[in-house]
């Protein structure tokens, strides 16, 4: 996988094709790629358009594509929702009224 520190999407759709999309990722492939480019395919966030992923191999970006959408979306139904967990809200107060 090329996962990697987020970076700008320089080119925007001038160079890249949209072949893939959901409500957090779009995978792209580039128009010309090699010589012009290093790699073929990306991914990058939908949210701020930074490129998390690339690869010259469309297996692989699949691959990185099938392990994002597994991994990486967030989970709705295993979320703990903290904030009206009883138990953490008596424990907190608890070391509130311990520190006053």
């Amino acid at each position: 996988m090329a996962f990697r520190k987020p970076i700008s999407t320089l080119g925007g759709l001038t160079w890249w094709k949209n072949t893939r999309q959901n409500e957090y990722f779009i995978l792209q492939e580039h128009k010309v790629g090699m010589p012009i480019w290093p790699y073929k395919y990306r991914i990058i966030m939908r949210e701020n358009r930074m490129e998390i992923a690339n690869s010259n191999d469309f297996t692989e970006i699949k691959h990185d594509w099938n392990y994002l959408e597994d991994h990486a979306v967030p989970q709705i139904e295993d979320k703990i929702d903290w904030l009206n967990d009883g138990k953490l809200l008596d424990f907190m107060t608890t070391i509130i009224l311990q520190k006053t």
